[in-house]
Parts: C-alpha cells; structure tokens; sequence
C-alpha cells in the first residue's frame, strides 16, 4: 500500500449559537459548490485528509474545499473556500528490479587477538588490478602512495595462503 503524506485542513468555529456542524465540499479541477461531493464532518474545526473524510477521492488534480456550518434543521451557512496547491496524489511505483554482478570484490580481514599484532590490511580490486594500502594509525601518509598494484588472481592467491 502507497504511503500519501497527510494534511490538516482547519477553519474557524461560526460564532452563530445553532451550529452542529460543518459540511466538507471538494472539486477537482473547478469550482467547489453545494452540488460538489460533500462529507458530514460533525462540530470539528479541523479533519486530517484523506483519512478523515470517507469518500474523499482523488485524480491528481488541483483540489478546491469549501467549508458550510450547519445548524439543526440542516440549514447551511455560505462556503468558506480554499484552493489547495497540494495535489493529494502519489507517484508511481518503480518497476524492474534486478540484481548484476559485478567484477569488484572487497575483504576485510581482521587478525586473530591472540597472535603478535600486525598491521591492519585493507584489499579490494576494481576492473582487474588491486591496492593493498597500509591502514596503521602511526603510518607516515606517504606510505599510501607506496601501495603495491596486484592483478586480481594474484591477489586472491595471496588471501588464501595467509
């Protein structure tokens, strides 16, 4: 399932005392009026969208909202209205994925603790040749520039008789 980032829509309480509730209008693409789709909120001031709003559907399109306050005979105010910008639409999945592999190689090799310890050595090999580079912390900088070349068969050879 396609994760849609949420908005909150909110707008201010009417202030007229037979208010018991709002009413959510919504147009894609014109204008919203009383014969858009609409939703029965309850007396909120605020609806996260698209969860909120059973029925709010959606085509990629600029959306525009109108609010109505509702009193108890079902009368409704004027809309308030808001063009949203945000467009409540999600990308499409990628599509063919696939694994390659690859003439490159890496080891890490970690010397046992019990044995007189060594200098630390990094091998890797790309398009055939490798570098074996010293990784000493007390080594000179310069020594990395002394780092000796190794065709990769000759490298794996030497990984195998240490």
């Amino acid at each position: 399932m396609a994760k849609m980032k949420k908005r909150k829509l909110c707008w201010k309480a009417s202030e007229s005392p037979q208010v018991v509730g709002y009413r959510l209008y919504w147009s894609e693409g014109g204008e919203v009026s009383y014969d858009s789709p609409f939703a029965a909120l309850g007396n909120v001031t605020e609806v996260v969208l698209p969860d909120d709003v059973n029925g709010f559907s959606h085509n990629g399109s600029p959306i525009e909202f109108g609010v109505a306050a509702v009193d108890e005979l079902g009368n409704e105010s004027d809309l308030a209205t808001l063009k949203a910008s945000y467009q409540f639409n999600i990308p499409r999945a990628p599509e063919g994925m696939w694994i390659e592999n690859l003439d490159e190689f890496h080891i890490e090799r970690e010397e046992p603790q019990d044995e007189k310890p060594q200098e630390p050595k990094n091998f890797s090999a790309e398009s055939g040749a490798s570098r074996v580079e010293s990784e000493a912390p007390a080594a000179p900088a310069e020594a990395k520039d002394e780092a000796e070349v190794y065709p990769s068969a000759q490298l794996y050879k030497d990984l195998m008789d240490e």
